[in-house]
């Protein structure tokens, strides 16, 4: 794998620097929204031959102290994946909250985590194991960010509405939809309250939720939300 000029840093530094390769993983995944996700379909089979990979990376991660660093690693690539699913269920429309939102089959759940915590775990020792190896534990992960449309996930209703940061055109018919959807949704949620509880609460209800919709769409690019973190 490396030569005696040129072993790999089992230091700090290399520390640092896989440190720096799992974050990396994790800003590509953030690209992915729930709506790619719940489109794609992945099947992988725990079988002895991945068992031995995992069980090459460990034994380099053990060697180099990087063992803490593989298990926060791959803990991690599984909660932000799971918690990404969930946001799926929770993604703000304009009637509330999308409950009724698909998230995929569970196979398929569960094999994009597998794919992304062994990315992960590969990212750790990346320069202390052979390229093979490295390759053959990313690869599903990498087909998976392939979906990836390029802008990090921000929240489905909010990505409609917002106005775009300042290095982009205001895309056409963005207003119209802000104004429209205010309407709109403010009216449904009027209706509701009205049915549900009382006009009067129906009507302030539905006047609360077309000033939010506008001051949402309303807002200076500045102002923009910082992307999804993995918190």
């Amino acid at each position: 794998m490396s030569n005696e000029g040129d072993r790999p840093d089992t230091g700090p530094d290399g520390e640092a620097a896989a440190r720096a390769r799992v974050d990396a993983l994790f800003e590509r995944f953030n690209d992915l929204t729930p709506t790619d996700l719940a489109h794609i379909g992945l099947r992988r089979q725990d079988d002895e031959h991945r068992r031995l990979q995992i069980e090459r990376v460990e034994q380099a991660a053990r060697a180099s102290g990087r063992s803490v660093l593989l298990g926060e690693a791959r803990a991690e690539a599984q909660r932000f994946v799971f918690h990404r699913f969930d946001e799926a269920a929770m993604s703000p429309t304009w009637l509330g909250p999308a409950w009724g939102v698909s998230t995929g089959g569970v196979e398929d759940r569960v094999a994009i985590v597998a794919a992304i915590t062994d990315s992960a775990a590969a990212a750790v020792v990346a320069d202390l194991v052979e390229p093979d190896l490295v390759r053959a534990l990313s690869t599903d992960a990498e087909n998976l960010l392939g979906f990836a449309d390029g802008e990090a996930y921000e929240g489905a209703m909010s990505r409609g509405i917002e106005p775009p940061p300042p290095d982009l055109d205001d895309p056409p018919g963005r207003r119209a939809v802000v104004y429209g959807g205010a309407v709109i949704g403010g009216l449904l949620v009027a209706v509701a309250g009205a049915v549900l509880v009382a006009p009067a609460v129906g009507a302030a209800g539905g006047a609360v939720f077309a000033m939010i919709v506008i001051a949402q769409g309303r807002r200076a690019p500045g102002d923009r939300p910082p992307r999804a973190s993995r918190d």
